[in-house]
């Protein structure tokens, strides 16, 4: 009889568990006050290999920015040139430009859409987006024109870690025998990482980590020219 107890006992904890994670992949349920119980939305971050990321939400828009990574490379920023609102953007194409001194890093647009907002923060305090690229330094917000076929071609979750976790093994192996230590306790990479790297390398690196940007880069800066016709 105990035996069948346990038995039931385990089949209990399979049913609630399978009922548990069904209700999280629709939506955490909250108990509020008086018994009321409400959907929270998911909101779930993906990352363009471009390097930048995606905040998908139960709204009809999505705010996108720059990753860390980025950051890291461009160093404490001098000026970002935020994108117009209304203006149209694609998926891979540069989306807004961050500055230190003399070198520029386009950052593509995760998603296809209408620009709607822009974080105007940035503008007078472009050290924001360095403090805190993932929140605070968001970049703009994108009303999507095919949100499901855009995020096929980015990466979340595990499979979002995984490739930033290459990126910087990559970046370590290409770059530490020559511009030395490169690493915080932690593991994290230096701030303003860029200062270090000379004119040559700092080229190969754009090429390598950021090739989505470099084919329009150019043609598309504000401070350099006016977007070709």
């Amino acid at each position: 009889m105990s035996f069948l107890l346990l038995l039931l006992a385990v089949a209990v904890f399979v049913t609630l568990d399978i009922i548990r994670r069904k209700r999280r992949a629709a939506g955490k349920e909250v108990q509020q006050p008086f018994g009321v119980s409400v959907m929270t939305e998911i909101i779930t971050r993906y990352f363009h290999p471009g390097h930048t990321w995606a905040l998908v939400s139960g709204s009809k828009t999505v705010k996108v920015g720059a990753d860390d990574f980025s950051e890291r490379i461009i160093g404490t920023l001098s000026a970002v040139d935020l994108p117009t609102v209304g203006k149209n953007v694609h998926q891979g194409e540069p989306l807004a430009f961050l500055h230190r001194g003399n070198r520029t890093l386009a950052q593509v647009s995760p998603i296809t859409g209408k620009i709607v907002q822009v974080n105007e923060r940035l503008v007078n305090s472009p050290s924001v987006l360095n403090e805190s690229p993932l929140e605070r330094g968001w970049i703009a917000t994108i009303l999507p024109t095919n949100l499901d076929h855009d995020l096929r071609n980015l990466l979340k979750g595990a499979a979002a870690d995984g490739w930033r976790e290459a990126v910087r093994t990559q970046f370590i192996h290409l770059f530490s025998p020559r511009i030395g230590t490169m690493m915080q306790d932690g593991g994290e990479l230096i701030e303003n990482l860029g200062d270090h790297i000379p004119d040559d390398d700092w080229d190969r690196l754009v090429r390598d980590f950021f090739p989505v940007a470099v084919a329009t880069q150019n043609q598309t800066n504000p401070r350099t020219k006016e977007p070709q016709s």
